[in-house]
């Protein structure tokens, strides 16, 4: 038998008698990982929790993951000693090499990326230069503000007042989409041969833009509020270090094009009648209005750098494959269930003209909305129709069902590193 060597982890001795742990002691002496001692025995810096387990792998055994430790930690370790993949046994590998160290490690980079937030923000140097003037402390003190809002009395001001000038934007903007809040036009040009505009213009949604107009407060507040979001952005682009960046943003780019939307529609709606009345302005009028309606999005700026929200968009972007195959498998079932339809409905000629109505209607059925504006009155029909609901339903579940678990699994990673951090 071989003579036992003592090996010492951090106080802790252990003794093996096995010649390939001898030869791996060697091995990391030679690589200044540990150290030898004058009784001939070794003396390593590691963590003794999973060390019998690494002795019974290099002595001819298995490797099997001790209870109660953590994957990552025990992955460090299996490289530190040197055990192959290939070693761990099956039992053990799936909990060993699961997917938590992507959650780990972008909750790591959130927080890394919050923290060098903070220090460009309150720091008081600008590249190499200390700033010493009072444009450059004034810049500081408003991109700490931004980044950190709640962390500050400027940050909580400003916030408030782009919040309340937020709401007021889009409260105004509903009511003068409504013709309950809207007053008559004057001034309107009279028509030949004593006709009307009621008469004249069948669009009843375009009759109310003709006939009325905004009133004058609201007018006047809509195109104060949005000049005052434009320059919110435009203060945000003068003091951020990130300029490309910032004008490479979608949520940036649909503001500003909304802003300019905004400008348009209310010299449309004061002043420019006749191109309510021009058909050829139809798509413009309409692509003018979706820009409008996309000012909501300026109320993601109230949330944009909470914790929270960071989480949401790593949930949302660790999904984005099972969206793909959501959509994937939804478009395909879609077409089949659509085109089946179709055929069984084929000698009832009030329903499903077309094969391209009879797939609008497979995909409102199993996104469990249901207009009702298409329906079968078959008894085939009736049973496609319940196969196309259970399809739908199980469908949708299986996503949501993962983007709330990847939410759930962020947000304990993050809460747990939190507790870790305040800890130390």
């Amino acid at each position: 038998m071989n003579e036992s060597f003592e090996i010492n982890l951090r106080g802790t001795k252990f003794l093996s008698t096995s010649p390939f742990v001898r030869d791996l002691m060697h091995a990391l002496v030679k690589a200044d990982q540990a150290a030898t001692h004058p009784n001939g025995g070794f003396y390593v810096d590691r963590n003794p929790m999973i060390f019998h387990h690494i002795l019974d792998y290099h002595s001819g055994g298995e490797f099997h993951l001790p209870k109660n430790i953590c994957p990552l930690q025990a992955r460090k370790e299996i490289e530190f000693w040197r055990i192959p993949s290939k070693g761990i046994h099956n039992c053990c590998y799936e909990s060993l090499y699961n997917e938590n160290e992507y959650q780990y490690t972008s909750i790591e980079n959130l927080e890394s990326d919050l923290k060098v937030q903070t220090n460009r923000s309150v720091s008081p140097m600008f590249g190499e230069k200390k700033v010493k003037n009072c444009l450059g402390r004034l810049r500081y003190k408003l991109l700490e503000a931004y980044l950190h809002p709640f962390t500050t009395w400027t940050g909580r001001v400003w916030l408030f007042i782009s919040a309340l000038v937020t709401i007021t934007s889009v409260v105004v903007y509903l009511l003068n989409s409504d013709q309950h809040f809207r007053v008559s036009r004057e001034g309107l040009p009279v028509l030949p041969y004593n006709l009307t505009y009621n008469m004249i213009v069948k669009n009843k949604k375009y009759l109310v833009f003709i006939t009325t107009t905004r009133e004058y407060v609201k007018s006047i507040l809509e195109f104060f509020t949005n000049t005052f979001l434009l320059l919110e952005l435009l203060v945000i682009f003068v003091i951020t270090h990130q300029k490309r960046r910032f004008l490479l943003s979608l949520q940036n780019i649909l503001n500003i094009a909304t802003g300019l939307a905004v400008y348009v529609a209310w010299y449309i709606d004061v002043y420019s009648i006749s191109t309510w009345e021009n058909e050829h302005l139809d798509n413009f009028l309409i692509a003018l209005g979706v820009f409008q309606s996309l000012r909501v999005i300026r109320f993601l700026r109230l949330v944009e750098f909470t914790p929270e929200m960071k989480i949401l968009k790593l949930s949302l972007h660790e999904s984005w494959r099972e969206f793909v195959l959501l959509l994937m498998v939804l478009t395909a079932f879609s077409l089949i269930f659509g085109s089946i339809m179709f055929w069984v409905e084929l000698d009832n000629p009030d329903t499903f003209p077309t094969v391209f109505i009879s797939i609008w209607w497979a995909i409102i059925t199993m996104t469990t909305v249901g207009y009702g504006d298409f329906y079968p009155k078959t008894v085939e029909g009736y049973c496609v129709a319940i196969v196309a609901a259970i399809f739908g339903l199980l469908l949708l579940a299986m996503p949501i069902t993962i983007l709330a678990s990847n939410f759930n699994t962020f947000y304990n990673c993050y809460k747990y590193r939190k507790r870790h951090v305040l800890s130390k």
